[in-house]
């Protein structure tokens, strides 16, 4: 493949926010090749997919993406890590075809690129009242629970793993949380690692995730999957918008997701504190100063 034109390469810089902060951080230096060669790679593919920079790139924590267009079609170039969640990525938008998530056009998964669907990233549903947001999340959450392809991990592997792991973890930090806490968290793993009902299930849904298409409806970005129960997927949807809800909208949320996406109610509720608690404690070995107390409500607010 050759370099790509000089124009698109120059259009194509990645932003100083992203040389700042990233994945690639943590690759050494194939990381820092990576980051790099990002210009070539953006030229490289719209040479390929005959694709014209449309507006200045954007970036996440894994990947560019590069508005596009191909004739007068809107489309976006994302170029991201090529690892196993990308490929699950790309296994997740084909299997969902446009189906509530945003549509993939193309791809090259050796290379780490996607071509897909443009949409508004201008107005994410973070921006509706959460009286809209939360029945709006949990119907998308339901439209997405097709049925799932083999080798994922479970979320009863990942409850399992949370018993296992949250011990040490705790010891480790001195005991930031109060025993009796952790050992009903222990206990909920335990049971909840026992779940055999499966679906496809977005680990990654949350509000700045979900945004328009160009005729108005929302459609998710960025998935990443695991397979098992969507009860899972409830806690990160109370604390990206605990701010807003406090702790005494805790409840109507876990319920508002409930109707909206067909869940059981207890085991929502039951997922969110298990959750709440592991987050808690992976917040504080991050550093983290704002989550980990969002956490703590949570499980005040379910206990």
């Amino acid at each position: 493949m050759t370099s790509g034109s000089p124009q698109q390469h120059r259009l194509a810089q990645v932003p100083e926010s992203l040389r700042a902060f990233g994945r690639w951080q943590h690759e050494g230096e194939a990381g820092r090749r990576w980051l790099a060669a990002l210009p070539d790679t953006v030229a490289q593919w719209c040479d390929r997919w005959n694709l014209k920079v449309d507006g200045p790139p954007m970036h996440g924590y894994n990947s560019l993406v590069v508005p596009v267009r191909r004739g007068g079609e809107p489309l976006a170039l994302k170029v991201t890590w090529p690892d196993q969640q990308m490929q699950e990525q790309v296994l997740a938008l084909r299997l969902w075809n446009g189906h509530g998530a945003v549509r993939l056009l193309d791809t090259d998964t050796t290379a780490g690129v996607m071509l897909l669907q443009r949409l508004d990233h201008t107005r994410p549903l973070r921006d509706a009242p959460l009286t809209q947001a939360v029945p709006v999340i949990g119907t998308l959450l339901r439209r997405l629970a097709i049925e799932p392809p083999d080798g994922l991990r479970t979320t009863a592997d990942i409850a399992a793993d949370h018993r296992r792991e949250l011990p040490a973890q705790w010891e480790e930090l001195g005991r930031p949380i109060p025993r009796h806490t952790l050992d009903h968290a222990l206990d909920l793993a335990e049971e909840l690692s026992h779940d055999d009902y499966t679906v496809l299930v977005n680990n990654d849904l949350h509000y700045d995730q979900v945004l328009r298409t160009p005729d108005g409806h929302w459609s998710v970005v960025d998935p990443l999957i695991v397979r098992g129960v969507l009860e899972y997927q409830v806690a990160p949807l109370l604390w990206s918008r605990f701010d807003e809800l406090g702790p005494s909208r805790v409840q109507w949320c876990i319920d508002a997701l409930a109707d909206a996406a067909d869940l059981d109610p207890d085991r929502a509720r039951r997922w969110a504190l298990l959750r709440a608690v592991e987050y808690w404690i992976w917040g504080l070995r991050a550093s983290f100063t704002e989550d980990p107390v969002r956490c703590a409500h949570i499980v005040e607010a379910l206990t």
